[in-house]
């Protein structure tokens, strides 16, 4: 359910006007308004309210301003809802938000809820959170049900007012009673979190399955994802299928569109085969339908299908024009990918500089990749001025997350006094910590302390046993330092030229060009039928 809620006369006010009296008569408009001093306000806000319905604006203006002029606080709240919208009358913020002002100082629930927003979203008058609160708890007092849902978000977490759970169970407890669905499942979601002071796990899914059976799409998604991971309740994957395709076809009141994380829910499913047969076709489909619909989750996996041209044909532009998309609504993954085509010029013109910024947005939402790339930013300059201790606090922050390169990285700092003073121990246990977790980098960097006696003994067996492990994820620098030292009998290795040949064999046909150079020399070719590159043989 939106925050916001459109200035429009919506169908609760126009029916409670309406049931003032019966229905207007051909030609009444002006006699209700010149046939008295004094016109009844109740009689023109309900005539009012049913020109209004059949489209004739500019008559219900004519009697709402008869009737605001003689102090009705309905005709004032509904005139500023057409100066608002333009109906009948040129638009005019102004105009508006004086006449909400005037019906909320006589009580009018909905005015005060109205004039509550446009205190918080800047509408006819500065943005104040402070009066838009005071408005909004007038309201939610005066039994306005949008006003008591919108107490309970504030009260849920807001960067400007103080968070109360309990305040929250209660507005929102109010807010269900008067038919917000929205706000039932939002109630369950602050008894069913355990960190909440008020968690009741048991009651909190009871008010899941109620609001589901309300059709609540958020409700119907959460227990589609209580189900797949097994979440106090078993886990039951076609229970979630089923609960997550009910939501996709559940269509909410406020947005009258399918709900569309269910949609990605869905989508990540058949993208693995998971409780479903794979099928990319379907996912991609689903990711589409849910990005269509403004969602960044989606919006990001429908622009790694266009990268990777996963049942979409190849397209970078297409790739960064999605997860910009994404990125704009601060999805950290899709922040993420787009600083990357930034990074490499994928689909965009290459900018350091923006690069640094999306990486910088995705980084302090936690994601470690991100970090991880700010570190190195920061280390080297690019995109931004050079900071040891700011490139330090960034990798770490990737390290904490398990991110391997991130700690071979920190390790880095550590041995070469990078925004710390330098501390040879400390670097190598770094280094250990990230090559038990399968980088190849800072296997390659234990190997160096081995082979050079860095923080450790000398010990040329170790520096082969760490280049070795090295080597098997593929680092090509590893299998050179292998055969350089087999080749010159270093670190207290035996030389062995076979030996020396086969690594630097490994390390061309992994890549490294250099090596067919070294493997030309005399006395390697006995060990080869061929040193082309390309026909390398023993």
């Amino acid at each position: 359910m939106s925050e916001y809620i459109e200035f429009k006369i919506n169908e609760d006010i126009l029916r409670a006007l309406k049931a003032k009296r019966a229905s207007v008569e051909d030609g009444e408009t002006d006699r209700l308004i010149n046939d008295t001093k004094k016109p009844d306000g109740e009689r023109l806000c309900a005539s009012a309210a049913e020109e209004y319905e059949k489209g004739h604006f500019e008559n219900a203006v004519k009697l709402w301003r008869t009737a605001a002029e003689n102090g009705d606080d309905n005709a004032r709240l509904c005139l500023a809802m057409c100066y608002r919208d333009g109906r009948g009358v040129q638009r005019d913020e102004g105009a508006m938000f004086g006449l909400f002002e005037k019906s909320a100082a006589q009580g009018n629930s909905w005015a005060q809820y109205y004039l509550a927003q446009c205190y918080e979203y800047g509408e006819g008058t500065d943005e104040n959170m402070s009066e838009a609160f005071d408005w909004y708890q007038k309201s939610a007092e005066n039994n306005c049900a949008y006003a008591q849902y919108r107490l309970g978000r504030i009260y849920s977490g807001h960067k400007y007012l103080p968070v109360s759970e309990a305040k929250a169970v209660y507005w929102y407890a109010l807010a269900a009673q008067q038919g917000i669905v929205h706000a039932l499942y939002l109630l369950g979601e602050c008894y069913f979190d355990e960190k909440s002071s008020q968690c009741d796990r048991k009651k909190g899914l009871r008010i899941f399955e109620e609001a589901a059976d309300k059709q609540s799409a958020a409700a119907i998604f959460k227990l589609g994802q209580l189900y797949e991971k097994g979440e106090y309740v078993g886990r039951d994957i076609e229970k979630a299928i089923a609960y997550y395709k009910r939501a996709t076809e559940c269509y909410e009141k406020t947005e009258n569109q399918a709900y569309a994380p269910a949609q990605y829910a869905l989508g990540v499913m058949y993208e693995n085969g998971n409780g479903v047969l794979q099928n990319s076709a379907e996912a991609v489909k689903l990711y589409k339908q849910a990005a269509d619909l403004g969602y960044p989750p989606a919006q990001n996996a429908y622009g790694w299908c266009f990268k990777v041209g996963k049942e979409v044909k190849k397209d970078a532009y297409e790739a960064a024009r999605w997860f910009r998309r994404a990125a704009k609504q601060d999805d950290m993954r899709a922040q993420y990918n787009l600083a990357m085509c930034y990074e490499n010029g994928e689909g965009v013109i290459a900018d350091i500089e923006k690069a640094f910024y999306w990486h910088m947005l995705s980084a302090a939402q936690g994601d470690d990749r991100a970090q991880l790339h700010v570190g190195w930013s920061y280390m080297v300059g690019n995109g931004v001025k050079k900071n040891g201790e700011e490139s330090l606090k960034w990798l770490l922050k990737s390290a904490a997350q398990g991110n391997a390169q991130a700690m071979s990285d920190v390790g880095y700092c550590y041995f070469k006094g990078i925004g710390i003073q330098q501390d040879v121990d400390a670097a190598i246990s770094w280094y250990l910590k990230s090559a038990k977790s399968g980088n190849a980098m800072a296997a390659y960097n234990m190997g160096c302390c081995y082979r050079h006696g860095d923080g450790v003994k000398k010990n040329g067996e170790k520096a082969v046993e760490w280049y070795e492990m090295g080597a098997k994820l593929g680092d090509t620098d590893c299998m050179v330092s292998i055969a350089y030292m087999y080749e010159k009998g270093k670190s207290g290795l035996k030389k062995d030229l076979a030996k020396a040949a086969k690594w630097y064999k490994k390390a061309l046909l992994a890549g490294e060009e250099a090596a067919a150079g070294v493997l030309r020399k005399n006395k390697f070719r006995k060990f080869f039928v061929s040193v082309e590159e390309g026909d390398t043989q023993f």
